[in-house]
């Protein structure tokens, strides 16, 4: 396994367990072409920390204001796209700082849908292992 990934070799991500404190919800989205069923997260532009990552993505895709927390986990894979790269994702419990949500957040050839779910739901709606292991981790939000 390697030990060192380096920009331009690597693909950096980040996103975020969203959780709305006061109401006790967790945020998912669906992308609707496939009605998967995801936390949000994206890649790590130029000149952005990784808790900013998190922080942008998550707003971008769900039109929410959030503050990243805590660092849950760091996943490192082959990238889906391009095999040949590796994929590290940087996941965050974040927390909804505005419970107003901004629309047309979404870039052009994204299509999720958001839905306020309870940490239960959410465990049973997630379509992927390792998203539903991240709402796990948020124990007692």
């Amino acid at each position: 396994m390697r030990k060192h990934y380096f920009i331009g070799e690597t693909i950096f991500s980040a996103g975020g367990v969203l959780v709305d404190k006061e109401n006790k919800k967790i945020l998912i989205i669906q992308k609707n072409k496939t009605s998967e069923w995801l936390l949000p997260k994206g890649r790590m532009e130029e000149n952005e920390t990784i808790e900013q990552t998190a922080e942008r993505e998550v707003f971008e895709e769900t039109g929410y204001k959030n503050k990243a927390q805590k660092l849950l986990s760091v996943q490192v894979r082959p990238d889906l796209v391009d095999p040949t790269k590796t994929k590290v994702v940087f996941w965050f419990f974040c927390l909804l700082s505005d419970p107003k949500r901004t629309e047309n957040t979404q870039a052009i050839n994204e299509d999720f849908s958001v839905k306020w779910v309870d940490k239960k739901e959410a465990i049973s709606l997630l379509n992927w292992e390792e998203d539903k292991k991240l709402v796990s981790l948020c124990a007692n939000f």
